[in-house]
């Protein structure tokens, strides 16, 4: 079945339980943008970000590739 919340695709077995955990975890946001010039390395894979890279920014600040 597919999730009506998130849009990914769950066995019928499981789908009670993702539903449960897609309606109530926190949505996190972030923006989007694009790097104007080099700075320092995602937060997630720690490689460095480049000028044009698209990246996402976390509400703590935090910095990764898109």
């Amino acid at each position: 079945f597919k999730c009506p919340v998130c849009s990914k695709f769950v066995s019928s077995d499981e789908m009670d339980l993702h539903l449960v955990m897609c309606l109530t975890k926190p949505r996190i946001t972030y923006n989007e943008d694009v790097l104007s010039k080099d700075t320092g390395e995602c937060a997630i894979c720690l490689e460095e970000l480049q000028q044009g890279d698209t990246i996402a920014r976390l509400p703590c600040l935090c910095i990764y590739h898109k």
